[in-house]
């Protein structure tokens, strides 16, 4: 069906993505620009990774439901959708601590994003491969 090779393909570019930010883009600004500006740039990059993630994690949800896909898939793509969204709303709060130090929260809070972050990129590599 047309809809299930959407998904398909929206979960390699969720790989794709997660794995490109991950490996190139973060430790390539962290290892190229001072702190104060690579900070700038993550700041501006991973509020649009986790947009951009969180809407195809919707309309893979929609499209799952209107082909009446697998449970396990319209599962991971409403996980997707809603972990995406909660590391979104976090960004401010986790920036906040950053900005004041608090070290403790910062490591909490960002331990939080990659977490459910790395858990997206499980749940569509499974997708993927079976």
């Amino acid at each position: 069906m047309m809809l299930e090779n959407i998904n398909t393909f929206l979960s390699g570019i969720i790989v794709g993505m997660i794995i490109f930010q991950s490996s190139v883009i973060a430790p390539t600004i962290f290892s190229t620009l001072d702190e104060k500006n690579a900070g700038k740039i993550i700041r501006n990059i991973f509020p649009k990774l986790f947009k951009i993630i969180a809407f195809m994690g919707f309309y893979m949800t929609i499209a799952s439901i209107l082909i009446n896909s697998d449970l396990i898939n319209q599962v991971a793509y409403v996980i997707t959708f809603l972990l995406m969204t909660i590391n979104f709303l976090i960004i401010p709060a986790t920036n906040k601590s950053r900005d004041e130090g608090n070290n403790k929260k910062f490591r909490f809070l960002h331990s939080i994003s990659v977490l459910t972050t790395m858990l997206i990129l499980f749940f569509h590599s499974y997708l993927i491969i079976f």
